[in-house]
Parts: structure tokens; C-alpha cells; sequence
């Protein structure tokens, strides 16, 4: 059980590996990986800088904190209420990058890319708060759209390929592995250090916040090809 500074705030709804450590990070592995977040935008806005008055790929180092943030906060709680912030921030990346990908495509107008975003990150941001898992379930439906949309886009745009793979290798068989270590499965077993260093959810911050730095990449090649 949870104990410090964040015993009175509701356990999360969805169990990781780590084990519970008193004081203000109840989860210190978990919440130290988190940090990745901030290194993949400190890296996304270097790429990203000289688009101060270009396309969407400029809001994604301020996102990419965001979400850090947010983990950080989670992590370091295990609460209920910043286990469903951190998954209400999320769709703020994945619903920017969508509508994005929708406008590349030429499936909406460049005009209606900020209604897209806007109703798929508050769509998004709303359903972890009716209901948890619901929230999971909302960035995987607009990550799987995404990189469906990517996929297609590759055909006319071939700069994206090299990415793309980096994108897909990365997060794919994380958020397999984030799926069972909320399951209870791949575990270390507890009794030593190493379930604070080597398990699911940490994998996944890594490899996400990695997977971030090629997306932003994809966006970026996607807004410099030509019409």
C-alpha cells in the first residue's frame, strides 16, 4: 500500500510492476523514466524550431512536456485522478498528429485542422474521466488511425519510410508490453531492486518518448512535401 504525501488521493485504476516505495515518488523507476518525455521535446524542438510560423509540428515540444508532466505526476502518485491526466494528455499529441494526417491525405481542409484537433484531443482527454480504460482505448483507436494513415501517405511521400519503420519498431511491441505489464505479466519478481529498474512500464516511456522524436520527424517531412 501507498503511504507519504499521497496516501489520501485514490489508488490508479490499472496496476504496474514497479512496487510501491513511501515518500513523494511512490513509484521512482516509472517516474524517472518519465523524464524521457522532456528529452524527446527538447529534441523535437530543436528540429522544429525554425516552424515558429509554420504547421502543427510546432506545438509538438510543448505537447511532448505536457504529457511528461503528466507522467511524472502519475508516477510519482500512483493516483487515480493524474493516472487519468496522464492518458487525457495524450490524445493532444496523437489527435494533433491525426488531424494532421487526415489534412495530408486529403481527407479534410487544412482550414478544418484545428476543429479536428480539437475534437479529438477533447474527446479524448474527456473519456479517461468517464471511464479509465476507455482512455486506453482512445489512444490506441487514434494511434492505430494514425499510423494507418502514415502508411498510406508513405506511397507519395517516401521521405516518411525510414521513420515510419523507426515508429512502428518502437512503439508497437512497447504498448504490447505495456498491455501485459498491466496485466501482471513480465514482471520482475519483487524482493530486489530490479523491478525498479527493468520493467514494462518503463520500457514503454523509453521506447514512446523515442518513438515521439520520429513522429515529429514524419510530420515535419510530411509539411515540407510538396501538395
Amino acid at each position: 500500500m501507498r503511504n507519504g504525501p499521497w496516501s489520501g488521493l485514490e489508488r490508479a485504476a490499472f496496476e504496474t510492476c514497479e512496487p510501491d516505495v513511501a515518500g513523494w515518488l511512490v513509484h521512482p523507476g516509472e517516474s524517472v523514466s518519465a523524464l524521457a518525455y522532456f528529452v524527446a521535446a527538447a529534441i523535437v524542438w530543436r528540429e522544429t524550431g525554425p516552424r515558429a510560423a509554420g504547421g502543427p509540428a510546432r506545438h509538438l515540444p510543448v505537447i511532448l512536456a505536457l504529457v511528461g508532466t503528466a507522467g511524472l505526476l502519475f508516477h510519482a502518485s500512483f493516483a487515480a485522478l493524474f493516472q487519468q491526466l496522464d492518458l487525457a494528455t495524450i490524445p493532444l499529441l496523437t489527435g494533433l498528429l491525426l488531424s494532421s494526417a487526415l489534412v495530408h491525405a486529403g481527407h479534410a481542409a487544412g482550414a478544418r485542422h484545428g476543429t479536428l484537433w480539437l475534437a479529438l484531443a477533447g474527446g479524448g482527454a474527456v473519456a479517461p474521466f468517464v471511464l479509465t480504460w476507455i482512455g486506453y482505448a482512445m489512444v490506441a483507436l487514434q494511434t492505430g488511425g494514425l499510423l494507418w494513415l502514415w502508411r498510406r501517405l508513405a506511397r507519395r511521400t517516401p521521405a516518411i519510410r525510414g521513420d515510419l519503420r523507426a515508429v512502428a519498431v518502437l512503439l508497437l511491441p512497447a504498448a504490447a508490453l505495456l498491455g501485459l505489464g498491466h496485466a501482471g505479466i513480465a514482471c520482475v519478481a519483487v524482493g530486489s531492486a530490479w523491478p525498479h529498474v527493468v520493467q514494462p512500464h518503463i520500457v514503454w516511456h523509453l521506447a514512446s518518448a523515442a518513438a515521439c522524436v520520429y513522429a515529429g520527424r514524419v510530420e515535419c517531412a510530411l509539411e515540407d512535401a510538396p501538395p
